[in-house]
């Protein structure tokens, strides 16, 4: 009886990320492939990157926090460089052939 007390006590304080969370990620992820594979890569370690943040807070603060404000920023933010400084970048040198 009292390890189902404690089995109950160690689930509700673990970190809990709502299915619509991965919904936004994935969404985020998916218009950054419509672009250049590039984007997506630069993306998903962005998200990955703010939910590393987001439960890093979660630890300080030691209450709940939304889950997608850090991801998402990152997400976009990271995105709109990728797509106007990055890509350029990388096109550049593709066509001088400095990565061969």
């Amino acid at each position: 009886m009292a390890d189902d007390e404690d089995d109950d006590s160690k689930r509700k304080r673990g970190v809990k990320l709502g299915l619509g969370d991965f919904v936004f990620y994935s969404v985020l992820v998916g218009r950054a492939a419509l672009f250049e594979m590039l984007t997506v890569f630069t993306c998903f370690v962005a998200v990955i990157t703010g939910l590393f943040m987001t439960i890093l807070l979660l630890a300080l603060f030691q209450k709940a926090l939304p889950a997608l404000p850090i991801s998402i920023a990152l997400g976009i933010v990271f995105y709109f460089l990728t797509k106007i400084f990055l890509l350029p970048l990388v096109m550049t040198l593709g066509l001088i052939a400095a990565f061969v």
